[in-house]
């Protein structure tokens, strides 16, 4: 890939794609800076593990990087890579849960990790304990609205329901999370 000067910082994401299309690696570094954090919080809603979320954002970014053309520039870019990361966090609860499967089929044994909590790593615990209770769909709309703040229009386009389910669920799902976290 060629290497342009300086890209400027208020290039949209759909520009540095079809930059990036067009053989700029520095597109690629200031796309990859602008989402890896995000991209990387929003897969450990899947994962719960940050090793097991940026192995799947790096593989998100290695195919980005080795199939650039397979982005459409009249879209969203932010939508169609967090699907990218959506998928392929779906994949891994499904890999990760026949592990579990295959794991308890051989061997009697549970294995449990407790680690002591303090209060704001308290609260941060139970709020994980209380998304992983939820359905796969309203942890990601948390995640996107509450940690990514994306728009409702644009939640609604990755997760693939309407925007008044958006609406409803983000409602639903805040008035759930009172309930659990009341102690708090």
């Amino acid at each position: 890939m060629k290497k342009v000067t300086q890209i400027d910082s208020a290039v949209t994401d759909e520009k540095l794609m079809q930059l990036l299309k067009d053989g700029n690696s520095q597109a690629f570094e200031v796309l990859y800076e602008r989402y890896f954090d995000k991209l990387t919080w929003f897969a450990q809603q899947f994962t719960f593990e940050l090793h097991a979320a940026e192995d799947i954002v790096q593989e998100v970014f290695m195919k980005l990087i080795e199939r650039p053309q397979l982005f459409d520039t009249q879209k969203t870019f932010s939508t169609w890579i967090f699907t990218l990361v959506a998928n392929r966090g779906r994949n891994y609860i499904r890999d990760h849960k026949n592990r579990q499967e295959l794991l308890h089929k051989n061997s009697h044994e549970a294995i449990t990790h407790i680690q002591p909590i303090f209060d704001y790593q308290k609260l941060t615990a139970e709020l994980a304990k209380a998304l992983q209770a939820m359905p796969e769909k309203d942890r990601s709309i948390f995640h996107l609205r509450f940690e990514q703040e994306l728009p409702i229009k644009e939640i609604a386009s990755i997760t693939q329901i309407p925007e008044g389910t958006v609406k409803s669920s983000i409602f639903y799902l805040l008035k759930k999370l009172s309930q659990k976290l009341k102690d708090f």
